[in-house]
């Protein structure tokens, strides 16, 4: 896991410990075998 484009390192970590967090994720099937797959999450923090 890695973030593409951070902006502090407090904020990307907890968004990594936010992805980490989530129920686990089903994996890619392709012809009904699974396969590697991989995506880019957004995840906008609001600050105020």
């Amino acid at each position: 896991m890695r973030v593409v484009r951070g902006v502090d390192a407090s904020l990307d970590e907890e968004a990594i410990r936010l992805v980490r967090a989530m129920p686990k994720w089903r994996s890619g099937v392709l012809w009904n075998k699974p396969v590697r797959a991989s995506f880019t999450l957004p995840i906008a923090f609001r600050l105020k």
